[in-house]
């Protein structure tokens, strides 16, 4: 059985190559739930061309690269434009979970959709989301304000964990906003 990084990959890597193809990115927003996600994640996106990945952390305890913002990914205080892909790696314990289920994410997501179609030249946005916390209900495959999603998938990833000797699972969303699907852009 695949480790956690590599079962998530089996099913992240089609999806956001159906969507936005060998296309060089501008800008890819990510968070982990892991202490050292930044490398992770750069990782991870190593086999897309891409301009800018920027990784968001709910708390500063983890924090290790500049390239962190210490931001709620699901609720942006200030969202970042632009964006082609995102991949929310939501989990970290309490504190974060405390955050992430304070915040309105209905609210969020139609934040991060108008900024993120700002000077979008590819014209869509791929949203993945790994569920690491409370089992929080599928938010993505709906519609915000004029935003209909154009793809949607939903599935549990099972891998095995070395460490504790043991198999895991967590459901993985992901979905397709785009251009041609809104009123707004």
């Amino acid at each position: 059985m695949k480790n956690r990084f590599d079962a998530v990959n089996e099913f992240y890597y089609p999806y956001v190559e159906k969507h936005l193809g060998t296309s060089l990115l501008q800008n890819i927003l990510v968070t982990g739930g892991e202490w050292n996600s930044y490398a992770s994640e750069t990782r991870r996106h190593s086999v897309f061309r891409y301009k800018n990945m920027v990784s968001y952390e709910l708390t500063d305890k983890r924090r290790e690269h500049q390239q962190v913002i210490v931001d709620n990914i699901l609720n942006p205080i200030r969202p970042y434009p632009s964006v082609n892909l995102i991949f929310a790696d939501i989990g970290g314990g309490h504190e974060c979970n405390t955050k992430i289920l304070d915040s309105n994410i209905t609210k969020g997501v139609q934040k991060i959709l108008d900024s993120g179609f700002i000077d979008n030249r590819l014209g869509k946005i791929v949203f993945v989301y790994f569920d690491g916390m409370l089992n929080i209900p599928c938010f993505l495959d709906k519609q915000y304000g004029e935003y209909i999603s154009e793809d949607f998938f939903s599935t549990e990833v099972e891998w095995y964990d070395k460490y504790n000797d043991s198999v895991y699972g967590q459901r993985l969303d992901g979905v397709v906003f785009s251009t041609k699907y809104s009123k707004y852009v």
